[in-house]
């Protein structure tokens, strides 16, 4: 009996639909690009995957000076060769790296986009963990942010102060916000290029912060970037004078908001996690906490407050127990003006 011996690959007989759920699942840009040179299927079905992360290694800011970045002997030989040839600078390979927009143009139909930025952008002092999760639109739609000083023994008692704790957590509370904004700011290229994107989330690898966009965001979003650029995103011309504030040109402008504090001294939950100074905060356009009555408007935002810092943290039990508790706390308003 002679037996015929087959000669194809095995991935031929794989159908398209189920190579692209396969992409989807790694999901790893990186990944993806590599799989495009292991053959010519592959290579044009890579770019159909709608469902992609994109790890970010470093975030180069438009208004970064080279020297910033450079060592002493580069800057030194860079600085010799602008004397001897002041139109050709000596090339910096971390300025040929492409922004996430470029990359990102390799891929045809993208539906689920999350970006993974390399590090958190807030500076907090040791012992100080901070949380936040943002929604955006054309603007700031919700803000969560949960902070405390994590405890392995004694506390310091200035922390707890009146005074000093309230500026230390109204501090904790505009950075979010600024982070935040910058977040959105820095993905609105990928959003106007990308029209059939769905959902979009930009997260860190330490877990600091997210901002999200659904559909109804990310409509909002283009058609604001299309009809008032001008008016919901700050002119880095006008405002950018030199002084090193690089938050007036390289975020989004955070509307006027109404904050809801809530915050407890001390806080030991139930896995034995000690939290000094835990603090909750919820943030809304004050647009979008005014109208109806004023007693009823309360209610509601007290109940709404409920599902979008429980939503927030649901992946996590110990953060999700300390939200909970803190739900329960008197609560404090806050509000400012736009910035």
């Amino acid at each position: 009996m002679a037996f015929e011996y087959d000669n194809s690959d095995g991935f031929d007989r794989i159908p398209d639909p189920l190579i692209h759920v396969i992409f989807n699942q790694i999901s790893d840009i990186k990944t993806l690009i590599r799989c495009r040179s292991v053959s010519k299927r592959f290579n044009s079905l890579v770019p159909q995957a709608d469902s992609l992360l994109l790890r970010v290694d470093r975030v180069i800011s438009a208004t970064d000076s080279d020297e910033d970045d450079d060592s002493f002997l580069i800057a030194f030989l860079r600085s010799i060769i602008k004397f001897l040839s002041p139109t050709k600078p000596l090339p910096n390979p971390t300025r040929s790296q492409n922004s996430p927009a470029q990359i990102l143009r390799e891929f045809e139909k993208i539906r689920n986009l999350q970006i993974e930025l390399p590090s958190g952008d807030l500076r907090l002092e040791k012992g100080t963990i901070i949380r936040w999760k943002a929604d955006f639109g054309k603007t700031l739609k919700s803000c969560v942010i949960l902070g405390f000083r994590s405890c392995d023994g004694e506390a310091p008692a200035a922390e707890l102060g009146a005074g000093g704790g309230l500026k230390m957590r109204v501090v904790w509370t505009i950075s979010a916000l600024i982070a935040a904004s910058a977040r959105q700011y820095m993905m609105m290229e990928v959003v106007n290029e990308h029209k059939e994107l769905e959902n979009l989330t930009i997260k860190d690898r330490e877990n600091e912060g997210r901002v999200v966009m659904d559909m109804k965001g990310l409509r909002e979003c283009r058609d604001c970037r299309e009809g008032e650029e001008n008016n919901e995103v700050n002119n880095g011309g006008s405002s950018g004078n030199g002084d090193g504030l690089w938050w007036r040109s390289n975020r989004t402008t955070v509307p006027a908001v109404r904050m809801r504090m809530r915050h407890e001294a001390r806080m030991e939950l139930s896995g034995g996690t000690r939290m000094v100074g835990a603090t909750l905060v919820v943030v809304r356009p004050i647009s979008s906490s005014s109208g109806g009555g004023e007693r009823s408007n309360e209610v509601e935002e007290q109940n709404g407050d409920v599902g979008l810092a429980l939503g927030a943290f649901r992946e996590d039990l110990v953060y999700c127990e300390a939200v909970e508790r803190l739900l329960k706390s008197r609560s404090y308003i806050l509000e400012m003006n736009s910035f």
